[in-house]
């Protein structure tokens, strides 16, 4: 009895392991590349262009279905392509009537990306609190990591000790503005590498959102005020050159905000049908424009806006996923389900079962009637029908299983 107890587990093993390396290997082995098209939109045209990859070659589309080569696009996308204009001497000195030069087009040109990994990645619950103003212009890692629990606790990274002075400062400056400890999040770029520093946004235990950076060794502390019910669940900090905003803030209902820096507010963005769990943020700029691409999985939507975030237009663009093309028909007729581990949409490790394919039924039953009739023909069929009702359940994962584990009355 322990015997075939333990064979059925040895098998049951065998099923999941082989559901999460066979699709892999087979996707390895056949999966198509796929390059989502890219959005942009050209003051030129003043329509929206978008950049393709097939067939071996780059080319751009308008929105009304107009095709450019790359060269050609060059030239309706300056904004974009100035150095290379600039450097062919084909830069043109004024767009939809302002005169324009290389430095504002390098300073107001943005480009921020977000994915479904960047929001609530794995994290080390300490971290640096730059000076803001540092005297040589230089940001520089500081000696004390802070963390929030029932104060805002600040440890000394060389002697592991907590320095009671700035935890003392800091803690009254957040209790000022109305602070209720402990916090939901802590959001901001920890990192030397930035044109200046914004310095946290946190995310108190009653919802309310503080500004919060080290000026001249002193708290500078800020109570943003916030529509009454919205709660932000996760904000992208990226300072840029242009001091507009410096990031991008979700709420729990999938608003997307941005957060700006002078006055200190978030600015809603005219964006629809987003989902973090699923969806990426494309956010670009210039001058005289910003869209936000919201790309989900086979599909992405565009919005338009002009420098005061009010909605001008919209453009949709849909591409093939793998599930529709041939190997992807051919995968949900091999394998009857699949066990990731790793999604692609987070860091951490996640047991996910797709949906049961009943298209693989069929191979499913002819691997059965394998085992029945054909595998092992001496056995007695009353010793292979549980054998039979794991292929036919688990098809080639348990079919997999059932070979290598020969049955103990065999």
């Amino acid at each position: 009895m322990i015997v075939r107890l333990s064979r059925y587990l040895l098998i049951i093993l065998t099923v999941f392991v082989a559901a999460v390396y066979l699709p892999q290997l087979y996707w390895v082995s056949f999966e198509p590349r796929i390059v989502p098209p890219m959005v942009f939109y050209s003051p030129v045209l003043e329509k929206f262009m978008i950049g393709h990859l097939g067939h071996g070659e780059y080319y751009f589309t308008d929105e009304d279905g107009n095709k450019y080569t790359r060269q050609q696009a060059d030239k309706l996308l300056p904004l974009l392509n100035y150095r290379l204009l600039a450097a062919r001497g084909q830069m043109p000195d004024s767009l939809l009537g302002q005169p324009i030069t290389l430095e504002e087009i390098r300073h107001n040109n943005i480009s921020m990306r977000i994915t479904t990994k960047d929001i609530n990645p794995p994290q080390i619950p300490v971290f640096p609190l730059f000076e803001s103003k540092p005297p040589r212009l230089r940001l520089g890692l500081p000696d004390e990591y802070f963390r929030i629990n029932e104060v805002m606790q600040f440890i000394n990274a060389h002697t592991n000790r907590v320095v009671d002075s700035l935890t003392q400062i800091f803690s009254d400056a957040l209790i000022r503005e109305g602070f209720h400890f402990p916090a939901r999040g802590i959001y901001g770029n920890p990192t030397t590498r930035k044109p200046y520093d914004a310095g946290y946004f946190i995310v108190d235990q009653d919802w309310q959102l503080f500004h919060l950076k080290k000026v001249h060794g002193k708290p500078y502390c800020k109570n943003i005020s916030l529509p009454k019910g919205l709660k932000i669940v996760w904000i992208s900090v990226k300072e840029k050159e242009i001091r507009e905003f410096c990031g991008i803030a979700i709420s729990d209902d999938n608003r997307l905000f941005l957060v700006m820096l002078d006055p200190e507010r978030l600015q809603p963005l005219p964006v629809k049908e987003f989902n973090r769990k699923t969806d990426q943020i494309i956010f670009m700029g210039n001058i005289f424009f910003r869209w936000i691409t919201i790309r989900s999985y086979g599909h992405s939507t565009t919005y338009l806006t002009d420098r005061q975030y009010n909605l001008l237009k919209t453009h949709t663009e849909t591409w093939p996923t793998k599930e529709e093309m041939l190997v992807g028909k051919a995968n949900t007729f091999i394998f009857p389900f699949e066990l990731t581990l790793q999604s692609g949409r987070t860091y951490f490790i996640n047991f996910d079962f797709t949906s049961y394919r009943w298209q693989a039924l069929i191979l499913n039953v002819v691997l059965m009637l394998f085992v029945l009739l054909f595998w092992r023909r001496e056995q007695k069929i009353k010793y292979k029908w549980l054998d039979a009702l794991i292929v036919l359940v688990t098809g080639v994962f348990g079919f997999i299983g059932v070979l290598i584990f020969e049955h103990p009355d065999a």
